[in-house]
This record gives C-alpha cells, sequence and structure tokens, in this order.
C-alpha cells in the first residue's frame, strides 16, 4: 500500500473517532437516575431545609435549582400522580387517574421501557406500595391507576423492572396491591424476594432480579418509625439499589420516589411531612456520594406536584415549622426542578421565563441517553468512507 494512502486512511479514522466521542460527550449518559419528591413543593423543601439545618436552602440537593415545572394534567389545571408521572415518564400529557396513556387507549412508551429496550438495567424505588401511581407510571399502561394487579401484571408479563423496592405485600403473602399469586410469578421470572431491611442489606450486588417488599401498605412514616424497625429507609433502599443497577456496562434507569411526603401534606401535618423530606434529602445524598467521581450519570429531582399549599415559617434547627395551609389536596403550584451531572445543560433548551412543563423533563431524559457509547459500530460508516477513498486511490495508480 502507498504509504501516502496508508496516512491519510489512519486520519480518516482517527477523525471518526473524534467525531463520535465529541457527538457522544454532548448527548449520551450512560445512567439516568430520576428523584421524586411527591408534593413537594418549595415550601417542603423550606420545611426540611428549616428543622433539618435552621434555615433555607441547605438541603443537598438546592445547590442544583434550575427552574420551576408546571404540573397540569391533560383535563385539569390540577393534576394527580397518575397524570403527573406519566408525563415525566413519558413526555405526553394524560388525563388524571391515567398511567401513560392516551384517553383513546394508545400506549406512549415509558423512559423505563427506552432504558430497558436499549439494554439498560431499569429499577422503581419507592416508599408507596409499588403499584401505586407514580411508580406504575414509568412501567404500565392503564385507564385506571386502582387497577392495582392490572399494572402488577404489565410490571410481570411486559417491563419486569430489575429491581422494585416498596410497600404492597410483606412475607406472609400479597395484598390488594400485588397478590401472593404475583410474587409467586415474580419468582418464577427469577426475582429474589426480600421484605426486611437486614435481607435487603445481605443481597449480593450481582443478583439480576429483585423484588423487595416491605409493608403491606405504604411504608411507615420516618416519624412514626420504632428503633427496632424491620423497613428499610428510603436512603437505605436507593443505596441497595445503586449497588444492584451499576453491575451493567450499558447503564440503567432508575426512579427513586419520596411518596409519603405527599402523605403527610394531605394531613396536614407538618411533623410527618418534615421528616419525610429530610430522608428524601438523605436518599439524594446517598445518590450524590454515589456519583461522586463519575462523569457518566445524569441526576433529576423534583416533584410530581404540590400537595397542600403550604407556607412554611421558620422555627429553628431542630424545630418543626409554623405552617399554614390552604387545602389538603394536591394544587396547581408550579415545583422545583434541580439537575446535575452527564449532560444537565439540555434542560436549558426548554426553559421559558424559568419554566419549563412536566413533559420536557422526560426530553431531557430521552435526548441525554438517546445516543449510545462510542463502538465500533459507531465507526463503521467512516471506515467504509475510508475504504472506498483507497480503492478509489488505488485504481488511479
Amino acid at each position: 500500500m502507498n504509504r501516502h494512502i496508508a496516512v491519510k486512511l489512519v486520519i480518516i479514522c482517527v477523525l471518526a473517532v473524534i467525531i463520535c466521542g465529541t457527538a457522544t460527550a454532548t448527548y449520551a449518559a450512560k445512567n439516568i437516575i430520576l428523584m421524586i419528591g411527591d408534593g413537594m413543593g418549595h415550601q417542603q423543601v423550606d420545611a426540611g431545609s428549616y428543622y433539618k439545618t435552621g434555615a433555607a436552602g441547605n438541603l443537598c440537593f438546592e445547590p442544583f435549582y434550575k427552574c420551576n415545572v408546571t404540573t397540569r394534567s391533560l383535563n385539569s389545571t390540577i393534576t394527580d400522580s397518575a397524570a403527573a408521572a406519566s408525563a415525566l415518564a413519558t413526555g405526553h400529557k394524560v388525563n388524571n387517574l391515567t398511567i401513560s396513556q392516551a384517553p383513546d387507549g394508545t400506549v406512549y412508551q415509558t423512559i423505563l421501557e427506552q432504558a430497558a429496550a436499549m439494554g439498560k438495567r431499569t429499577g422503581l424505588v419507592t416508599t408507596d406500595p409499588i403499584t401505586r401511581a407514580t411508580p406504575a407510571a414509568f412501567a404500565a399502561h392503564d385507564p385506571d391507576r386502582n387497577n392495582y394487579i392490572a399494572i402488577g401484571n404489565d410490571y410481570l408479563n411486559s417491563s419486569r423492572p430489575d429491581v422494585m423496592l416498596g410497600g404492597g405485600g410483606t412475607a406472609t403473602g400479597g395484598s390488594s396491591y400485588f397478590s401472593t399469586g404475583q410474587i409467586e410469578a415474580a419468582k418464577g421470572l427469577g426475582y429474589q424476594t426480600v421484605y426486611t431491611s437486614t435481607q435487603l442489606d445481605a443481597l449480593d450486588s450481582k443478583t439480576n432480579r429483585v423484588l423487595g417488599l416491605f409493608s403491606t401498605n405504604e411504608m411507615t412514616y420516618e416519624h412514626d418509625r420504632a428503633t427496632n424497625t424491620t423497613e428499610p429507609h428510603l436512603s437505605q433502599m436507593t443505596d441497595k439499589a445503586l449497588s444492584l443497577m451499576d453491575t451493567d456496562p450499558d447503564g440503567f434507569f432508575l426512579m427513586i420516589e419520596g411518596a409519603k411526603i405527599d402523605y403527610g401534606a394531605h394531613a396536614n401535618d407538618i411533623a410527618r411531612t418534615t421528616d419525610e423530606v429530610v430522608e428524601f434529602n438523605n436518599a439524594v445524598q446517598t445518590v450524590l456520594n454515589w456519583m461522586t467521581g463519575r462523569t457518566d450519570t445524569l441526576l433529576i429531582v423534583t416533584a410530581d406536584h404540590e400537595t397542600g399549599g403550604l407556607t412554611a415559617t421558620n422555627n429553628g434547627q431542630g424545630v418543626y415549622s409554623t405552617a399554614s395551609w390552604t387545602s389538603t389536596d394536591h394544587t396547581a403550584a408550579n415545583v422545583p426542578f434541580y439537575i446535575t451531572g452527564a449532560n444537565s445543560d439540555l434542560i436549558d433548551r426548554y426553559i421559558t421565563g424559568g419554566v419549563v412543563d412536566n413533559t420536557d423533563v422526560y426530553k431531557v431524559m430521552n435526548t441525554a441517553c438517546a445516543v449510545p457509547e462510542p463502538s465500533a459500530t459507531a465507526l463503521l460508516p467512516a471506515l467504509i468512507a475510508g475504504l472506498t477513498m483507497l480503492r478509489r486511490k488505488k485504481g488511479r495508480l
């Protein structure tokens, strides 16, 4: 081979590597972690920070604040968790009570399903029953959020998240959220079942599929837990989920929900709401600790909606805020959005007047993980072009 031609071919290949590497650095995130504080508006965040530190702005995720998020559903200015989570999961507005599908029944593929199709591991972590609205929106499709058994069947027969941790059953059997028969079916699909924090901690990180059920209904408020509780905290479930997910070279998608912030706000209970926000903060800190030194992970922290119309007044560190509530239900208030890690600047293209729509959160995640890591396949077009050039050169000699 002519030395001059060989040099040109090498240059073409090097340029291909640079181009592919640059494209990946701009758009690809190997891991996507979405953390949802259910019902967590700005004032719930402030209440948690007041109690934990004595001042606003000191929770671990607050330095990453970017903008507000609007939350309306397809058919209402005030969303429920099903419609809000569906918007986050699919990028489509749906009616209240609906799980990731259009009014005519058209199914919207979720970010979890897309990640699985890319060969990534997937997981759902919640302090609610695992088939309640928020986790369901990422791994199921149903016209009614209350069809818990049907939602569980979607998990087992279709989306099959690799890791599912939350409520909905115990060692003695299932519940109206996830039946005893479904637990047995999960075992048949290779899910290792655990029912206590001790069993969860004992899992080998190489375990392929895990179903953790720690309470028949939703998990116990942090405020009400005994010191000898067998239920893992949200931060413990988060830590174990990360170790289970971080075994796939293709990466993972993980949704983590602090569900009981919403429960406390519905009850206008500032103490229980605050303690749930603080534990949610602990879970986010667990993720941030795991992300230290990594450049391959996108972390988003937000809420599905605000609950209670809370105004919190600072009473100092270790003292619960004085609370004023306007509702015992969801409100139309915007919720905060925090983002850090790989390709976090993608959100900038959607911000208008300091606000994004909740469907834009999906768009960021979708774009961030849409381009695969560099591979020999990615270089193939450039190599073909180089060989074609080489043949033409040889024909002229």
